[in-house]
Order: C-alpha cells, then structure tokens, then sequence
C-alpha cells in the first residue's frame, strides 16, 4: 500500500530519458533520437508517451514582462502499454521542426518536452534543449545584411502584433540590427527584420528606422513618423542578388 501511494506521487515510478541524436537542427529538418523507459518497482499501467518541441515567448502583463510557453509540435509516440518492474525499453522518436521555430539567438530557447501519461500517478517528464540554427534562406539575409554594414544587436521572440502576425501563431522572433558600417551608418537608427518561410522562399517585413535630422527630423521622430515598413520576398535562386534586393528596400525610405 505504501509503495502504490509512494508511486502515486512520483517516487518509485517509472522514468524517461530522451537521448538526441544531434541536438542541433534546421527549421524544416527532423529531429531525431530514442526515449528510453526505466520501470519502477512494480509494473505500471502507461497511458501513451508524449513528445513537444516547446519554445518561450515575451508578453507584457501589467507593465512587467512576462514568459508563456507555446508548443510548436506536438506528436504521440505510442499507445498504452505496461511496464514491469525494472524493466528497460528503447523507443526511437523522428518529429519534424517547423519552420516558424525560432533560431537559437539571443534568449531564445526551444526545447523536447517529454512525458508518460501513467495513470493515477504524477508524470514523470524529461526536457532536453535544442540548438536551432538558422534556416538557409534566413542565414543569406543575414550574411547579406552584415555585408551592408548592419550589426546584429538583439534577438527577441515576443508576443504579435496584429500588423505582424503570422497565422495562428500567437509570437514573432523578431532580429534587430545596428548600422554599424557602410552606406546606411548615420542615416538609420535601427533596422528590424521578421520572417516567414516556407520550403521554397522567405518573406521578410522590414521595420526601418529613419534617424532623425534637424528639428523637422525630431518632430518626425516624436510623432512615431520616423519608421517605416517594407516588404519582399526573395527564393534559392535569388541569394546571389540578396545584397542588391536588401540595400534597394531600405533606400527607398531613407
């Protein structure tokens, strides 16, 4: 009885382990790797094995800056089972990542939620962190952007906009840069970039921040009329022309 009761809460239940096999992927890509189970001491009656790739996002509540969690996938890896005492089982697990997942910049963190859904006992969960790097066609802008002098200074993933939402999602990851060097140093304060990819091509929604020049500019700048929003998209075959296409969409508002 007291052992039930023990497991009931967690102690001497049965545990997980998620083994990644590259804890280092691409939006797009699958991440793969084996959920191993230790049976506790006595059989135990599992519902199913639950994995989630889990990232945070920034939301203001009351003036202070709060995180919530959002699953990106969700996927069930099987369905209820029994694991006797002590015993070892080795489950492989491929789930895909999409491609809104943010990168891991800044203080974006995206992680493998794992958990048994045992009956009438608490759930005993495993959570490993992922390195996301970035998509192809997001690296091009920014190697293409750091090629026009543009410093990257911050990288948020924060609740959206209405102007920048993407769907159902309710976050944006949004690239921050400073220019630092080159044609737009002096003319810009700052430039802001979101994406949004599919397999074949990336749109991008620029935030272009004029800096302000004389009376006129700070008036401008007071009055919040000092950015503007531009917009394009570019694919694969456009990446040697990316420099060109990034350098003509701040011109033209600055």
């Amino acid at each position: 009885m007291l052992n039930k009761l023990l497991r009931s809460i967690g102690i001497g239940s049965a545990r997980i382990d998620t083994i990644l096999k590259d804890s280092t992927v691409v939006p797009g890509s699958y991440l793969r790797g084996e959920v191993r189970i230790t049976g506790g001491n006595a059989a135990q009656e599992i519902e199913c094995i639950y994995m989630a790739l889990v990232t945070d996002y920034e939301i203001e509540v009351d003036d202070s800056t709060v995180n919530r969690s959002f699953q990106l996938a969700k996927t069930r890896l099987c369905d209820r089972f029994v694991v006797q005492e002590g015993q070892e089982l080795v489950m492989p697990f491929s789930i895909l990542v999409p491609l809104y997942t943010p990168v891991s910049m800044g203080k974006s963190k995206v992680w493998v939620q794992t958990g048994l859904d045992i009956k009438f006992a608490v759930d005993p969960q495993d959570r490993d962190y992922v390195q996301i790097r970035p998509h192809v066609l997001m690296g091009a802008f920014l190697h293409s952007a750091e090629q026009l002098g543009f410093r990257l200074y911050e990288v948020d993933v924060e609740k959206a906009s209405p102007r920048f939402a993407q769907g159902a999602l309710p976050f944006v990851q949004e690239f921050e840069f400073k220019p630092a060097s080159g044609e737009f140093r002096g003319r810009l304060d700052e430039l802001e970039a979101i994406f949004s990819l599919s397999d074949q091509s990336a749109t991008v929604t620029l935030q272009i921040d004029r800096r302000a020049r004389g009376i006129g500019g700070m008036i401008f700048e007071s009055m919040g009329l000092d950015e503007s929003y531009s917009q394009f998209s570019y694919g694969h075959s456009d990446l040697a022309n990316l420099d060109t296409y990034l350098a003509d969409a701040i011109r033209r508002f600055c």
